[in-house]
């Protein structure tokens, strides 16, 4: 981001950290994206992608890390209110995207639109080409697939040979944030955006409710009479965890009475690790008075560990500088672990889910061994009859081409064993690509002759990830 451009005030909602940003701010600050030319993503959010987040540790961890999180929800801008930390306006994805092409077409942007079904894409692209005469845009609308089951070689290709400056991804939450997760890194294209239904409404497929209902909060209602048979459940469920994760949450941030026990501040830092140390009220009128004392510039690779031991009570503005500085430290390639969290703070982050990503440990000294978790490289052991890998780190988009690479070799290295046995008791998180490794693993052991694959000490994030992608019976866990 440009330096004269500060990051905008954020909250975590529900466990999903918002940015506080009116429509106009959000199109001058993808403007400001799309000048600098490093790929970033964006998603527009609203209490369905809450209530997947808060079962699927792999939405919820894309979501800490994008670039703007904006609020596509007017009961979450309630919610936000009614936890003290104010959202100023719903920026809906189907209100974005037509701001975006106009401003495309003024600066000379292009936009590439993936997703929907041929018909609903080529209608949108003919109103858009209507409305804009000036605008490039393209699209590709691939057969409808399972996200591993997609032709990810051919998306690619046609979205590089487009050259978008803006990537408009359609394929519904949570299957199009984890595409663009996946490949965002790779493709060049500055601004990538899951847009939801929202091509259906480019395409004249369903109208928008009148404004009344937008600003009201009704629009749902029109949205149900539209389509009955796909929203109804879905509205249901979501009004569930709505009121549920609601008031869990209230009832946390009203406990400011859970005694703290500071214990004695650790002395023995490594020397190439940052410790903060933050202490009394973070909250929104810490944050807002100018009492907060964030955390000073750091260097690119400098790793943070987050002294909370202090900390009194935290409320959603808080967790939203929390997971501000957790974006900074990943992007950077570094890290960042959160040393003895007071109650108050843990028993918030594990109301919000944000335990299962933010790291822990009891003292700095410990900090590089839950860094070293992500930052070392694989390691392998091999007999006659089995091809032991063991993962350390992470397996995430831009891991897996480096440890594919490496499990082909160590594999066919081997040909007369019959056991691939994958060791994942150090892999604190995997991804989608992470999940097209195992399965190319399964794949390979498939391929020969009487052999099988075998996958150890699998943690909660890697189970939770293969469940939901209903691809858990394929594999044979064991524990470590």
């Amino acid at each position: 981001m440009n330096i004269a451009t500060p990051p905008p005030r954020s909250a975590v909602i529900l466990g999903v950290p918002f940015h506080d940003l009116t429509l106009d701010e959000s199109i001058t600050r993808i403007g400001h994206v799309i000048a600098q030319r490093t790929p970033r993503y964006l998603a527009t959010a609203n209490l369905d992608f809450a209530m997947q987040a808060s079962r699927d540790v792999e939405l919820q961890r894309i979501l800490l890390e994008a670039e703007y999180v904006l609020c596509d929800g007017t009961p979450l801008v309630w919610a936000s209110r009614w936890l003290g930390t104010p959202l100023r306006e719903r920026v809906a994805g189907s209100d974005l995207v037509p701001r975006l092409a106009a401003e495309a077409e003024r600066n000379n942007w292009r936009i590439f639109i993936l997703g929907g079904t041929p018909d609903s894409l080529e209608s949108a692209l003919a109103n858009l080409r209507a409305r804009h005469p000036k605008l490039a845009v393209d699209g590709f609308s691939p057969a409808l697939a399972p996200l591993l089951e997609l032709n990810h070689l051919e998306i690619s290709e046609r979205i590089r040979a487009a050259r978008p400056d803006i990537l408009l991804v359609a394929f519904g939450c949570p299957k199009q944030e984890k595409w663009i997760y996946m490949h965002h890194g790779r493709l060049g294209v500055p601004v990538s955006i899951g847009v939801g239904a929202t091509i259906d409404f480019l395409a004249g497929k369903y109208r928008r409710a009148p404004r009344w209902m937008q600003r009201t909060g009704s629009e749902w209602i029109f949205r149900l009479i539209q389509e009955p048979r796909r929203l109804f459940n879905r509205y249901m469920l979501d009004l569930v965890f709505f009121v549920r994760a609601l008031r869990r949450e209230r009832r946390i941030l009203r406990k400011r009475d859970v005694p703290l026990v500071v214990p004695p501040r650790p002395t023995n830092a490594p020397s190439s690790i940052t410790v903060h140390r933050w202490s009394g009220d973070i909250d929104a009128a810490a944050i807002h008075s100018g009492g907060f004392a964030p955390v000073p510039p750091m260097l690119p690779g400098e790793a943070l560990a987050l002294d909370l031991s202090g900390v009194t009570f935290m409320d959603s503005a808080g967790v939203g500088q929390l997971v501000g500085l957790y974006r900074a430290r990943v992007r950077s390639g570094a890290g960042m672990v959160l040393i003895n969290p007071s109650e108050p703070v843990r028993t918030l982050l594990t109301a919000l889910k944000l335990d299962r990503i933010i790291p822990t440990a009891n003292e700095p000294s410990e900090v590089p061994a839950v860094l070293g978790l992500r930052r070392v490289g694989p390691a392998n052991t091999v007999d006659q009859q089995t091809v032991s890998v063991k993962f350390i780190g992470e397996l995430t988009a831009p891991r897996v081409p480096g440890h594919l690479n490496w499990l082909n070799d160590a594999w066919a290295a081997k040909p007369a064993a019959c056991h691939l046995q994958l060791d994942l008791s150090q892999i604190g998180f995997i991804d989608s690509s992470g999940l097209g490794l195992l399965v190319h693993a399964h794949k390979l052991a498939k391929q020969r002759a009487g052999a099988n694959l075998r996958i150890r000490g699998a943690g909660s994030n890697v189970r939770n990830v293969t469940q939901l992608a209903r691809l858990d019976t394929m594999f044979q866990f064991e524990d470590a």
